[in-house]
């Protein structure tokens, strides 16, 4: 299949460059990981919208690190998808200088202009308002972020953040794996999560900090987690009697790279996403961590020898 056939009705129509019709005037500024990210071409329902959605992580103007520009677009261009027993993905089409990505309501590009200071993003879209219109932007917001935190040599997660004391703990596996089971029994036994869907890795002198991002999954966001913390360890989880394995260097790299979305299907950037994730991999532990239901995981993650 194309890329956008799945869901597009004229794929070869997809804009070829950041231009059409805005939305409105507004503008709102998100400080995420890798940003702030300026989204501009706003209706004030989709600023409202967007405020609502993120919170805090909301200012006005100021300097931005990347950008989101926000169109118009017919809802004849979109497919109408059923869902059911669906899970959602996105088509991308990755090129040296750019990216192409459909979804569902959504066309979105990425570009790096040469000579331009910030990654430039945008998305066209029917949804005017609403839950729709939030998810649609998340969505490319989600994107956008990891191919940001790639430019800075860092990487976004696939995982669930466990923190507590001053220190972090990510826990990676394939869906399924039992991140939101896991994340659930830390706050049971009084851990904080960060988010049990996507977290932010950074390198921090000889070491690596796990930042906070709004992307979250089953648990939602977590109020009151920290911003960022120092990662203690690497877990890869599953399922069965309790068991901790030290994991290998190359299988902690391997167990990243396969939990970096978006990035790592992105041929052109496999260089530089390995150049970002084997620092990760070798300035902290990695195990492998067997865990039974109803485990007390908290105290398991406390006790992993440093």
């Amino acid at each position: 299949m194309s890329f956008g056939a799945q869901f597009l009705r004229v794929p070869d129509l997809f804009p070829g460059r950041p231009a059409g019709e805005d939305w409105g005037d507004r503008a709102v500024t998100l400080s995420i990981a890798g940003g702030p990210c300026l989204v501009s071409g706003l209706s004030a329902v989709q600023e409202r919208d967007l405020r609502e959605r993120f919170g805090g992580l909301c200012r006005d103007g100021g300097e931005a690190a990347v950008s989101l520009r926000v169109f118009r677009a017919p809802a004849g261009d979109f497919r109408e998808i059923d869902t059911r027993g669906w899970e959602y993905t996105l088509d991308l089409d990755p090129s040296p200088g750019g990216l192409r990505v459909a979804g569902m309501r959504l066309m979105a590009r990425l570009d790096w202009p040469a000579g331009a200071s910030r990654l430039a993003g945008a998305l066209w879209t029917c949804e005017a308002a609403g839950e729709e219109w939030t998810s649609v932007c998340e969505n490319t917001l989600r994107v956008l972020t990891a191919y940001r935190l790639l430019e800075l040599g860092g990487a976004m997660i696939h995982s669930a953040g466990i923190s507590g004391e001053g220190e972090g703990y990510l826990l990676l596996g394939p869906s399924g794996a039992g991140k939101t089971t896991a994340s659930r029994l830390c706050l049971e036994e009084g851990a904080t999560v960060l988010s049990d869907d996507l977290n932010a890795l950074v390198r921090e002198g000889d070491g690596v900090r796990m930042v906070k991002l709004p992307f979250t999954g089953d648990l939602g966001d977590r109020a009151g987690a920290p911003a960022t913390v120092p990662l203690r360890a690497l877990l890869r989880l599953a399922k069965g009697p309790e068991r901790l394995r030290p994991l290998s260097r190359a299988e902690a790299l391997a167990g990243l790279v396969a939990a970096a979305p978006f990035v790592n299907r992105d041929p052109w950037r496999r260089e530089a996403l390995l150049d970002a994730l084997q620092p990760l991999a070798a300035a902290v532990p990695a195990w492998e961590l067997t865990f039974p239901r109803g485990a007390r995981l908290w105290s398991i993650l406390k006790a992993i020898p440093r």
